[in-house]
């Protein structure tokens, strides 16, 4: 009975996770184990059944479900634009704009989620002067915009 107590386990052909142990090593308590993508290691008794997948398996799965980067660019002009937008580009639209004087018309440049600003068609020759400063482009709060009706 002594004899069969200290045989050494033979662990040929048994496979843990992607490995499969190949031959013993020149240890006693070392196996040599083959990955399925071919590399070979050693492997202690005591760590065998820790064996999953080499290195470079893994590597390979983290690279291969990996979500492509969004640009933070693009994300930023997305969260700037309104869910359902409010206005139109090709329609005149009345600005009270709080720097002029008078009330003037545009057209729609870019719409935000609270303001818009437009490209002023028409204003009052007082106001005129502001404007051009301004580069004939005004901000304005949405509540403060009226469409205009197209003539007919």
């Amino acid at each position: 009975m002594e004899a069969t107590k200290n045989r050494k386990r033979d662990r040929t052909g048994e496979i843990y996770g992607d490995y499969t142990i190949v031959r013993p090593a020149e240890n006693d308590r070392e196996w040599i184990a083959r990955c399925s993508c071919g590399r070979e290691r050693i492997v202690k008794n005591d760590n065998i059944w820790k064996l999953k997948r080499c290195k470079s398996c893994a590597a390979k799965l983290r690279t291969k479900n990996k979500k492509p980067k969004k640009d933070k660019f693009t994300e930023m002009k997305n969260w700037m634009r309104p869910k359902r937008p409010k206005f139109k580009y090709d329609v005149l639209y009345e600005l009270d704009c709080p720097q002029c004087v008078y009330s003037c018309e545009g057209k729609l440049v870019n719409e935000y989620r609270n303001t818009a600003s437009f490209e002023v068609v028409e204003c009052n020759e007082h106001d005129r002067m502001l404007i051009r400063n301004l580069g004939n482009r005004v901000s304005v709060r949405k509540k403060d915009v009226t469409e205009l009706c197209p003539k007919n």
